[in-house]
């Protein structure tokens, strides 16, 4: 077991095959290797739960230590590449890996994440088209029990902000950025529907009232060509029927958003000068 065939990705383990060639995958590796050596009573906790739940997380934290919890009053874990933890947490088990439930590792990744990136995660929580998901009430609810501990002042910051509606990370970060500038807070996934109730549209961030959507397009509206071809119509569709739509990807929030948004601004502004003219003769 010593010998030069086997890995020894912690202490206590071995592992045969292909050594890892990525963090990543030296990261999975250690994961695994420590799921073995837990006791039964311990679990994921803090990021490393987030990775195994699929929360968004930022990349510096995608490659981090292994965050393993024990109950309280037992004693932690202690290895190298791995930060040990005492909390009482609802614990899950999610491809067969233990792990503290959603909302308890909102909680405990306040301390690890800046205000909009928790917004990001509690938006991934409650976002009603992902199957599991919980209410904001009910995220709310369960962070309460925390009253008091470390980074409840940014739960606090972020809960106020979490909606139900943001698909994405990018999403909530521009909704975020529209409402820093001062506009008003925006109508999320608004559905447009045939008069048979058939929906033939869902806009990502909306005024309905100016007739104004502001559209994030990901990776796959480019790289789908049925996907793209679908988008084409709709925009067309959209613009005959006197919709106002910019769309929004990766790269316009670079800088953090800063020009992109200031056009949304010049446009809602332009929009509502009209609609407040029309009202006026």
């Amino acid at each position: 077991m010593r010998g030069d065939a086997f890995r020894r990705p912690a202490r206590g383990s071995r592992v045969v095959g292909p050594a890892p060639r990525t963090a990543q995958e030296r990261r999975d590796e250690l994961m695994a290797a420590i799921e073995v050596l837990a006791r039964s009573d311990q679990f994921f906790s803090h990021s490393t739960a987030a990775l195994v739940h699929g929360m968004p997380l930022p990349r510096r934290l995608e490659l981090g230590p292994v965050h393993i919890a024990s109950p309280s009053f037992t004693t932690r874990m202690r290895r190298p590449g791995t930060v040990g933890h005492r909390i009482k947490s609802r614990v899950v088990e999610v491809r067969g890996l233990r792990a503290e439930a959603p909302e308890d590792a909102f909680v405990h990744l306040a301390t690890l994440l800046t205000v909009d990136e928790l917004v990001a995660v509690g938006d991934w929580i409650v976002n009603p088209r992902r199957p599991g998901r919980i209410s904001r009430d009910a995220l709310i609810d369960a962070t309460r029990r925390y009253r008091g501990a470390r980074g409840m002042a940014t739960v606090d910051r972020a809960l106020a902000l979490v909606r139900e509606g943001s698909e994405s990370p990018r999403e909530t970060f521009l909704r975020l950025g529209m409402t820093g500038i001062g506009l008003p807070e925006p109508t999320l996934q608004l559905e447009l529907r045939e008069p048979d109730g058939t929906v033939w549209a869902r806009l990502d961030l909306s005024y309905p009232s100016l007739k104004l959507a502001v559209e994030y397009d990901g990776e796959q509206h480019r790289l789908d060509d049925a996907q793209y071809a679908r988008d084409a119509a709709r925009m067309r569709r959209l613009r005959q029927e006197g919709w106002y739509v910019i769309r929004v990807t990766s790269a316009d929030l670079r800088d953090g958003g800063r020009a992109v948004l200031a056009h949304i601004r010049a446009v809602h502004t332009q929009l509502l000068a009209e609609r407040i003219a029309q009202s006026a003769r």
